[in-house]
């Protein structure tokens, strides 16, 4: 006979926590062409303020490049401040004095249609009436080829500073024009005629006058109101009453008479 199979019993596993999966959170990433985003963006390029160009490295400046003045011992860096109405054409041919580095002068002149500049190098002193004191504290960028075009500091210090500016206008009177309140000339005479001459009163007195000495003034006190009274009309009154008196007193020495007593008969 077959024994009857045992069935074992059937145990349910259990699952830890750790051995469940994790769930990955998502992220929103976004994926570019360039690793870290370090592509060209439009608008890292530089751009140069309102009014101003952009200068091009690749125009060849060998008269004002930096290694080549600094080479040339016989080179001098000026500084030129010039109108708006003045182009950089204007100024070839113009001949102008040595300048003095010490003091400020005019060295030449510039016409141009109808306007006269004048020339002036700004010297150590001050003048005012020129104008041209910002040049001192300009300084001067030239390219350089070896750093690609790059401008740098020139190798050399400003020599001169030349300022270009116009004359002051002058108004021009005409002679045509009537002058309005104008005296007439006063006639001349000839000195052969002229024989007389004005002699104050007293001019040909030889006496000598007794210059007075001056007085100094004292301040004195204005006398009172019942101060102020006639000396005449004071005695005249002490008079009269000495007169009174005198004849009250005559008048008291007069005898008197003796009354008489009446008896009883």
């Amino acid at each position: 006979m077959s024994s009857p199979e045992v069935e074992a019993p059937i145990v349910p596993q259990r699952t830890s926590k750790m051995d469940k999966p994790k769930k990955k959170s998502k992220s929103n990433v976004i994926v570019t062409d360039h690793g870290k985003n370090e592509g060209d963006d439009p608008h890292w390029a530089y751009k140069p303020p309102d009014g101003a160009v952009l200068l091009d490295h690749s125009v060849d400046a060998e008269p004002f490049e930096w290694d080549a003045i600094r080479d040339d011992d016989d080179m001098e860096i000026w500084l030129l401040r010039v109108p708006d109405s003045i182009r950089a054409k204007h100024l070839e041919g113009l001949q102008i004095d040595p300048p003095p580095s010490s003091r400020t002068a005019r060295v030449g002149n510039l016409t141009r249609k109808n306007t006269t500049f004048d020339v002036w190098s700004i010297g150590d002193d001050d003048a005012d009436c020129v104008g041209g004191e910002e040049l001192r504290g300009l300084s001067c960028l030239l390219p350089r080829k070896k750093k690609r075009g790059k401008l740098c500091v020139a190798p050399k210090a400003v020599a001169r500073h030349i300022v270009i500016s116009a004359q002051p206008t002058i108004p021009s009177v005409l002679d045509q024009q009537p002058s309005v309140h104008q005296n007439h000339p006063r006639p001349s005479y000839s000195k052969d005629l002229l024989n007389h001459r004005f002699i104050p009163y007293g001019a040909r007195s030889q006496q000598d006058i007794p210059v007075s000495q001056p007085t100094m003034d004292v301040d004195i006190p204005a006398p009172n109101s019942v101060d102020m009274v006639d000396t005449s009309q004071t005695d005249k009154e002490i008079k009269v009453k000495e007169s009174k008196g005198k004849k009250r007193k005559g008048e008291g020495e007069t005898p008197k008479r003796s009354k008489k007593h009446k008896s009883s008969g």
